[in-house]
C-alpha cells in the first residue's frame, strides 16, 4: 500500500461497504449503504413549520420523516409557513432530527453556501495563499452565495473550481425550481449516495471491487473530478478484496468491546447512554515492577489506539479516557497534547478538553451519523444482538463462495429469512442469477444464525 491513506470499497448483494485504511493497512474508518436503508443527514426538503418555539428562538419542522425536525436559530417562521431545510443531524438518542436553513452542497473542491454570499473559510490553520485564492473563489461565486473552499482548492487548475462552482449552482437552481412547484413535505435532493461521499472525500487512491461500478465512477472523476480520475483503482484478485486486506478480521475486532495492544495492555471501550467510557489496562506490559517509563510507554501507545478507535467506532458525545496512573505533571500534559496531535486528522469535530484531577482525559466528539456497532447489531440488555439485516447480507457473500454446485439450502434465523424476503429482496435475486439456480431459504426458530445445506 501507499504512504497515503486508501478507501476500499466492497461491492456485494445488498450492501456497500467502503473502509480507509491507513499506509499499514490499519482500519481507520468504516461505512455501509444497505439496501432498504436510507440516510438522510445531507438531504434538502421543503418542509412545513408545525410550531414556534419564541422562548429559545427555535421551531419544529414536518418534513420527508416520521418525526417533525428541529430548527434552531429559527428567525422570522410562522406556523404554516413552507421553508426549504437541510437535515445536518439524523433522528437519535430519542430526539428528532435537526435542520437548517442555510443548506450548503459540498463539491471536492469546494463546497456551494447556498443562502450565504461570501467566502466561509474553514476552521483551522489553512495552507496555502489565502489572498490569491479568494480573489479567485470571489470571481467565480454565483450570484446569491457563497463558496467554502476545500483542502484541495489551492491545488486545482482554477477551470476546475468554476466549473464545480457552476455545477453546484445549477444543482441549487433545480432544488429552488422544484421547491416552487410542490407542496411541503417533498424531498428536493436525496443525501448523497456513500460512493460519491467517499470518491468527493478521497485524498489517495480509492480501489473497488466491482467493475461496472469502476467504469461508471472513473467516467465521473474524468469529467468532474480531473485529480481523482488517475487514483482509482479496480481490484481483481479472486479474494474478497476486505479478506485480501485484513479489513474484515479487523472490522470484526472493531465491535468487541475489548482492544488487544502490543505488550499485554488493552482497552476496553462501553457505551452508555451518557457517555463512552475507555479504560486502559496495563496486564503485563510493564513487568512486575511497572516503572514510570513502562507506564508512560503503554499509555502512549494507548492514545495512539484509542484516538484510532474513536474515529473507527464512530463515538460521539462525551468520551471519558482512563488512562494508567501517572505522578509525573509533565508527563500527563504530554500524554494530553499527544492525544490532541492524534486526533488532529479526525474530520469530525471534536475537543479534547484535558485531565482532570482524577486522571481522567475528557473529549466531546459530534455525534454524526451512526456508530460503527449500530451498523451491525443492536444493543440488548446484556449484549449487542447482531442485526439480522447485517447477517442477510453476510449470507449471501458466502452464497457466492461456496465450493459446491446443485441445490443449496440457506437454513437460518426466521429474521434473516424475512429480511431476505423483505428489503433484501432484490439483492437475493442478484445472487440466484449469479448462481444460476434458486438459493432455496428454510427459516429455523431458535437457530440465532445460519448455515448452508447441500440438497
Amino acid at each position: 500500500m501507499t504512504k497515503e491513506k486508501t478507501w476500499l470499497i466492497e461491492f456485494s448483494p445488498g450492501e456497500t461497504r467502503a473502509a480507509l485504511i491507513d499506509e499499514k493497512s490499519r482500519l481507520i474508518e468504516m461505512q455501509v449503504e444497505r439496501m432498504g436503508e436510507s440516510e438522510i443527514v445531507g438531504s434538502i426538503h421543503l418542509g412545513r413549520v408545525t410550531r414556534v418555539e419564541k422562548g429559545i428562538g427555535a421551531a419544529f419542522v414536518e418534513f420527508a420523516n416520521k418525526e417533525p425536525g428541529f430548527l434552531g436559530k429559527a428567525k422570522n417562521v410562522t406556523e404554516g409557513q413552507a421553508v426549504i431545510v437541510q437535515v445536518i443531524r439524523a433522528a437519535g438518542g430519542g430526539k428528532g432530527a435537526v435542520l437548517t436553513v442555510n443548506p450548503e452542497l459540498p463539491g471536492r473542491y469546494l463546497s456551494l453556501d447556498a443562502t450565504r454570499p461570501g467566502i466561509h473559510w474553514p476552521r483551522g490553520k489553512w495552507e496555502g495563499d489565502r489572498a490569491e485564492l479568494a480573489a479567485l473563489l470571489e470571481e467565480i461565486a454565483p450570484e446569491g452565495s457563497g463558496v467554502s473552499p476545500g483542502p484541495l482548492a489551492p491545488v486545482v487548475e482554477p477551470d476546475a473550481l468554476k466549473a464545480e462552482a457552476d455545477r453546484l449552482a445549477a444543482a441549487w437552481k433545480e432544488i429552488r425550481g422544484k421547491a416552487a412547484s410542490s407542496k411541503p413535505p417533498a424531498e428536493l435532493l436525496a443525501s448523497p449516495a456513500l460512493i460519491d461521499r467517499v470518491v468527493r472525500e478521497a485524498r489517495g487512491p480509492v480501489v473497488m471491487d466491482d467493475p461496472k461500478q469502476f467504469s461508471a465512477t472513473r467516467t465521473m472523476a474524468e469529467r468532474d473530478m480531473p485529480d481523482l480520475a488517475d487514483a482509482l483503482e479496480l481490484y481483481m484478485g479472486k479474494t474478497p478484496l476486505f479478506e485480501e486486506t485484513g479489513v474484515e478480521e479487523q472490522l470484526h475486532e472493531a465491535l468487541s468491546p475489548r482492544v488487544e495492544m502490543p505488550g499485554g495492555a488493552s482497552l476496553v471501550i462501553e457505551e452508555t447512554e451518557a457517555l463512552t467510557s475507555i479504560d486502559v489496562n496495563m496486564g503485563g506490559s510493564g513487568g512486575r515492577a511497572q516503572s514510570d517509563n513502562a507506564i508512560r510507554g503503554a499509555n502512549d501507545a494507548a492514545v495512539r489506539e484509542a484516538a484510532r478507535q474513536i474515529r473507527l467506532r464512530n463515538i460521539g458525545g462525551l468520551i471519558v479516557v482512563d488512562f494508567i496512573s501517572m505522578k509525573n505533571k509533565t508527563h500527563r500534559k504530554q500524554l494530553v497534547e499527544l492525544l490532541r496531535r492524534e486526533m488532529r486528522d479526525d474530520p469530525v469535530r471534536h475537543d479534547v478538553l484535558g485531565m482532570t484531577p482524577a486522571g481522567l482525559v475528557e473529549i466531546t466528539r459530534q455525534r454524526t451519523g451512526r456508530p460503527l456497532a449500530a451498523l451491525f447489531a443492536r444493543p440488548a440488555r446484556r449484549a449487542m444482538r447482531q442485526l439480522p439485516e447485517a447477517r442477510a447480507c453476510e449470507a449471501l457473500r458466502d452464497a457466492l463462495r461456496r465450493p459446491w454446485s446443485g441445490k443449496t439450502v440457506l437454513v437460518a434465523d426466521p429474521a434473516i429469512v424475512e429480511a431476505l424476503e423483505g428489503p433484501l429482496a432484490p439483492a437475493l435475486e442478484e445472487v440466484n442469477r449469479k448462481l444460476g439456480q434458486a438459493l432455496e431459504l428454510l427459516a429455523e426458530p431458535g437457530r440465532g444464525g445460519y448455515e448452508f445445506r447441500q440438497g
